[in-house]
């Protein structure tokens, strides 16, 4: 009868190579680890600092402090702002003040050239003539100072004198009116005596409400009742 093994005893099999892998693994391991943990470590520390410097990490005190600052800030910020607009605006509207004073100027010398224009070439014609009117406006409101030129041809080579007569036709509250120059102003009449070329002027008073449309003038000789001319202007051409 044959005997059985001891169960005391295991037989392995003998493989010193696992040994070395395993230990070389090891090594390897060590030596990564010890190389990144030193950064991971730094790494971390500083996330922290720039975490805790953060506003959304302050205490209660810190972020009303840092809202504060913050709020001072943008009201200064936001005052710069309103201060440079403003003046930008100051500046846009002297420059538009400035750009239709201009304007004004110009249109005044343009109506002036035209104006002795034809005063130059009235004085080359026959005849009577009223070469130019105008109206501009004053510091009162409602009072216009006009501005009459008067030409005789030189051919004429007389003294001629008599009277202007001026009417004003408008709308005064809704219905057609005129007015003469006597209960517009205070001289009752526009007295001329010239040669070759006269210049008259004066203020009138407008009433109130009163729309003015057109202006007509008309010149009458003190040896007659005929008349030498007459000329309608409108008012919106005329007015300065």
């Amino acid at each position: 009868m044959a005997k059985r093994a001891d169960p005391r005893f295991i037989i392995t099999e003998h493989r010193p190579w696992r040994i070395w892998i395993l230990s070389a693994l090891l090594i390897v391991a060590s030596g990564t680890i010890g190389w990144f943990l030193p950064h991971l470590i730094s790494a971390s520390l500083d996330l922290i600092a720039d975490t805790s410097s953060s506003p959304a990490h302050l205490s209660a005190q810190e972020k009303i402090s840092y809202l504060d600052q913050e709020n001072a800030r943008l009201r200064k910020s936001l005052a710069q702002t309103q201060r440079e607009l403003k003046i930008e605006q100051h500046a846009r509207m002297d420059l538009s003040t400035d750009l239709e004073a201009l304007q004004n100027k110009i249109y005044e010398l343009n109506r002036q050239l035209s104006a002795y224009k034809g005063l130059i070439k009235s004085l080359e014609d026959q005849g009577f003539h009223i070469q130019d009117f105008s109206i501009s406006k004053t510091v009162t409101a409602r009072l216009f100072h006009y501005h009459l030129v008067l030409t005789q041809g030189r051919k004429t080579a007389q003294l001629t004198q008599g009277q202007a007569q001026l009417v004003i036709y408008g709308v005064l509250n809704g219905r057609s009116a005129q007015f003469n120059l006597d209960s517009l102003s205070k001289a009752n009449a526009i007295n001329f005596k010239f040669k070759y070329f006269q210049i008259l002027e004066g203020e009138l008073l407008l009433p109130n409400n009163f729309k003015p449309t057109q202006v007509k003038i008309t010149l009458y000789p003190n040896e007659s009742s005929s008349k030498l001319a007459e000329k309608t202007f409108n008012w919106a051409s005329i007015k300065n």
